[in-house]
């Protein structure tokens, strides 16, 4: 997605655990949108046990420990098959990952309309290479990454981030992560849905938290 204002963050030029979250946006971003490469999931495999994390009890600790063990033992194909599976599949695929689909029970329905002229006020568009649309949570992770860490127009901007997390992110993750750990078809993608709902969690409790 991009407008004027292209989706580029900067990680060096935030506080640390600004560019951890930005990082978190970005993991989800990219493992949503396609298939993780072998070297992907090595390299997520590798982080188990290798710092404090393991050692992490908190359910979002939980969650990323045993999806790091589910990268370890994944192989990369049998994931994309699972991924073209569950994400794309023939006809009707068994997850959906669109926010309009999950708030209205519609694809490209009014939650998109809304999405798109939130997007617009930040400088924000589709680029016409995409295949998704905005609404797709790749899409969105990508945004939240860019206004917590991006270099440019809102970008850095907390209340910002609150309000499009609010709006657009909050409403709906935990309907998709529920049908990501309870289709009949995720094996590897059960523990990412986990995982995802975890760390939103944190984040909307971080978010109601410095309401005001």
């Amino acid at each position: 997605m991009s407008a004027a204002t292209p989706i580029a963050v900067d990680l060096a030029a935030v506080a640390p655990e600004d560019a951890a979250r930005a990082r978190w946006y970005g993991l989800f971003a990219t493992l949503f949108r396609a298939p993780p490469s072998a070297q992907w999931l090595t390299a997520i495999a590798s982080t188990h046990g290798g710092d404090e994390s393991a050692d992490d009890e908190s359910p979002l600790g939980r969650a990323w420990n045993d999806f790091a063990r589910a990268c370890a033992q994944a192989d990369a194909g049998a994931v994309r098959e699972e991924f073209d599976t569950a994400f794309v599949g023939v006809g009707k695929a068994d997850v959906i990952p669109y926010a309009s689909y999950h708030l209205s029970g519609f694809l490209n329905d009014r939650p998109l309309i809304e999405l798109r002229e939130h997007l617009a006020g930040l400088g924000l568009s589709r680029r016409a290479e995409i295949g998704e649309t905005e609404d797709h949570l790749s899409a969105l992770c990508e945004t939240m990454a860019w206004l917590i860490a991006g270099d440019a127009g809102p970008a850095r901007d907390y209340p910002a981030q609150r309000a499009f997390f609010s709006r657009f992110v909050a409403p709906w993750y935990e309907s998709l992560a529920d049908t990501i750990e309870h289709s009949g078809v995720t094996d590897f993608y059960k523990h990412a849905g986990r995982l995802l709902r975890e760390f939103l969690a944190v984040e909307r409790q971080g978010f109601d938290f410095d309401s005001p």
